[in-house]
């Protein structure tokens, strides 16, 4: 049975595991903490469905119009995050954060490499249907709480008409990289037809469930949308917002990058913190351990690590990954790799002067 296990647990646990295992932290080789490869590359070429966005089954049905215009603004988003300065991006966003939460983008760092990490890219729910029934199989085989994939009511088959906008809307996203995918329609819509709201991501499933939601558009991880939502009665998807947004960073020079399928060998026998690891990341890691047939375990409480499998940690947050937290690789998010990354070399670079 799986356990969740808090940043704090995993945090001691990686550190108690630190003076054990020679092989996770080859004090001969020089340490450091920088990217070593992408999640999303190692899955396939044009990453895997990690966000969607959804629409109330009464807007579709009602108005058309708001959402033909909706589709447009997440059409149009990559171009506008490319083209676009990340301190505007991060203005455009400020106004919409939910009170009390500190933005997990921000001016220090969202830089143009992390935007095009993020991975912001609209497929609509026509175009993505196989590719998103594919990948929620993969899930549905290592996940044992997730019994069946989503109805084919659940995918918005198309047909809205651009018009005049029947009424006012709110539209909702986890704080993340999630959040960079409204920011178009943000620069597009002030005052207008929809309102937005970033909120932390612990909350947003609760902006489409109970009987009356909250969000009328919503962006939420795959795997919740189709669990929650996946009948179509309530909701559907209009399509996929974001594909994958996970990278890996090693924390000694001796250890290998991870760019293909053969180097996730070098996994086996060390430890490697997964940031939400029973959700998309984690799964997601699953799939691909699995398919190229390198074992795996979690290390939940009484565990030991194993010299002959990848030994997984589960982290709730990239707030306590580093290279103190004593695993040998983790497996992190964007803004949060980057950010991290850049951090330890500025603390090298400061020690060395």
């Amino acid at each position: 049975m799986k356990k969740q296990i808090c940043g704090i647990v995993s945090l001691a646990l990686c550190g108690a595991m630190a003076m054990g295992m020679a092989a996770c932290s080859r004090p001969e080789a020089e340490q450091t903490f920088e990217i070593a490869g992408s999640l999303q590359t190692l899955y396939g070429e044009d990453g895997y469905p990690q966000a969607v966005l959804v629409a109330k089954r009464s807007v579709v049905e009602g108005d058309g119009a708001a959402v033909a215009e909706m589709i447009s603004y997440m059409e149009g988003a990559d171009e506008y995050l490319e083209g676009t300065q990340p301190a505007d991006i991060v203005s455009a966003l400020a106004p919409t954060y939910e009170d009390g939460l500190t933005p997990s983008l921000n001016a220090k760092n969202l830089t143009a490499d992390v935007v095009k990490n993020c991975s912001v890219r609209f497929t609509a729910a026509a175009d993505a249907k196989q590719a998103v029934k594919t990948f929620l199989d993969e899930l549905i085989a290592v996940d044992e709480t997730f019994t069946s994939a989503p109805a084919d009511a659940f995918f918005y088959e198309g047909g809205a008409q651009a018009g005049e906008i029947a009424g006012s809307y709110s539209v909702y996203a986890p704080d993340g990289a999630p959040a960079l995918a409204l920011a178009n329609a943000i620069s597009e819509t002030e005052g207008g037809a929809f309102s937005y709201h970033i909120v932390a991501a612990s909350t947003i499933a609760a902006r489409v469930t109970g009987e009356n939601p909250a969000a009328d558009f919503c962006v939420l991880p795959v795997n919740a949308a189709a669990k929650v939502l996946g009948k179509g009665t309530s909701y559907c998807m209009l399509g996929v917002v974001t594909n994958g947004n996970m990278y890996f960073l090693r924390t000694n020079t001796s250890q290998k990058e991870l760019n293909s399928a053969a180097s996730l060998r070098s996994l086996v026998g060390q430890t490697l913190g997964v940031v939400q690891l029973n959700n998309v990341p984690g799964l997601t890691l699953r799939v691909v351990l699995e398919r190229e047939g390198v074992p795996y375990q979690i290390l939940d409480s009484g565990k030991e690590p194993a010299e002959d499998k990848v030994n997984l940690v589960a982290f709730a947050d990239a707030s306590t990954v580093g290279p103190a937290a004593g695993c040998a690789y983790y497996l992190c998010p964007e803004p949060a790799a980057t950010a991290k990354s850049a951090q330890f070399k500025a603390q090298q670079a400061k020690g060395n002067a």
